[in-house]
């Protein structure tokens, strides 16, 4: 179904690459690839990422397409957001005018809000889970990596796992 292009990262479960449907190769997709042997005794886990990334709808936050299983990997497409982290511009521009920090911030916790809204705790924010969506000095930021997150209740956080 997906051609993969590159590799553009990495974390603990897997990789991800620069993907585009074979029937159509202008659109992009960012493939979060994770080796079903891997993650055996975290399964809850990826599927309550998946649930979540399902739910959720909004300008700030990564969007999920699909997901599918080969005999080898689950891989999870999701929008493209090639523009970097927001840790690397910071580090890039070592300051932020106080108007660019005030609408990243507004981006940020209307995310964050969103979230909120529907129950969900992400509970592992931080520069470098924000990606802008191209390089772009307009570019929007994108929160990512729902890999902890959980639901809550009224009073506490709760999850399928009881954690």
């Amino acid at each position: 179904m997906y051609k993969f292009e590159k590799l553009v990262g990495g974390g603990n479960f897997g990789t991800v690459r620069l993907a585009h449907r074979i029937s159509d190769p202008n659109i992009k997709y960012a493939v979060k690839s994770i080796l079903r042997q891997n993650i055996k005794k975290d399964v809850k886990l990826l599927e309550e990422e998946l649930a979540i990334l399902q739910q959720v709808d909004h300008p700030n936050i990564i969007k999920f397409h699909e997901s599918y299983v080969d005999y080898r990997y689950i891989h999870i497409v999701m929008e493209l957001a090639c523009g970097g982290e927001l840790f690397d511009k910071i580090v890039q521009l070592q300051r932020f005018s106080e108007r660019r920090a005030a609408e990243t911030i507004k981006k940020m916790l209307s995310a964050i809000k969103h979230l909120h809204e529907h129950k969900i705790c992400h509970r592992d924010l931080k520069p470098e889970n924000f990606l802008y969506s191209d390089d772009s000095p307009d570019a929007e930021i994108k929160l990512i990596d729902f890999g902890l997150s959980k639901r809550f209740g009224s009073n506490k956080i709760q999850s399928k796992d009881g954690n």
